[in-house]
């Protein structure tokens, strides 16, 4: 019983995947229905939501798209019930991967940070674990975390990512020091202005275990700045 189920379900897979392979996208309408299939498809995937059948989700999207609310297979109260259970299971599923994701990325810093200092004599390290690099040093004042400060600046992650730039906007950001991350704060007060500073920042002096805004497996990762400070409490 249990193997002509399971063949069963292949097949009706295999002959699903043959027509989507077999669907041309014609018209805009068929490649935008593509596009948001595919984001939908790439998100469940990626936060690992596999306690769903795919047969059974296309079976109610069909359905639900055709407003066959009457012929539904689940109706309230069981409808609700589902889609609270659903609610239930994904959060804990994602924070699940997102701790997995904290813990590969902070073992991943460690190694990096401790490279860095060893091969690069010009890193330096301060108690907190904050590390920098002088890529120019400036001749005016250092700012005070509670001044507002006018920067340009690069953010990556370590594999290269770019998550953050006020170079590819095309304009300085302008903040007070004080409300932004820990590494910041620090960081921008050993510099001059005109200077420009490379920063290698763990998660506790960033975003913890938190992902780095919607960056996919982000949470608890480095973050590498190069920072140009341009002017000290501009107007």
């Amino acid at each position: 019983m249990k193997v002509s189920k399971s063949i069963g379900i292949f097949i009706l897979l295999s002959s699903f995947i043959t027509l989507m392979h077999a669907q041309e996208l014609k018209t805009p309408k068929d490649s935008l229905g593509y596009a948001i299939g595919f984001q939908t498809g790439e998100y469940f995937f990626l936060n690992q939501f596999d306690f769903i059948t795919l047969e059974a989700y296309l079976e109610g999207f069909e359905a639900g798209f055709k407003g066959n609310k009457s012929s539904a297979k689940v109706k309230d109260p069981q409808y609700s019930e589902l889609l609270k259970r659903f609610q239930t299971m994904a959060q804990q599923r994602q924070q699940e991967n997102q701790q997995r994701e904290a813990s590969f990325n902070k073992f991943i810093t460690k190694d990096l940070m401790e490279k860095n200092i060893k091969d690069d004599k010009t890193v330096k390290q301060t108690e907190s674990g904050l590390q920098y690099k002088v890529l120019l040093e400036g001749k005016g004042p250092k700012p005070l975390a509670t001044d507002k400060v006018k920067v340009h600046y690069v953010g990556t992650l370590y594999d290269g990512t770019v998550f953050d730039s006020s170079r590819q906007r095309g304009e300085p950001a302008v903040f007070p020091l004080n409300q932004v991350i820990k590494g910041w704060t620090e960081g921008l007060q050993l510099m001059t202005v005109g200077s420009k500073y490379k920063f290698w920042i763990p998660a506790e002096l960033a975003y913890g275990d938190r992902p780095v805004g919607q960056v996919p497996k982000s949470a608890g990762s480095m973050l590498i700045f190069e920072v140009e400070l341009l002017e000290i409490n501009p107007k």
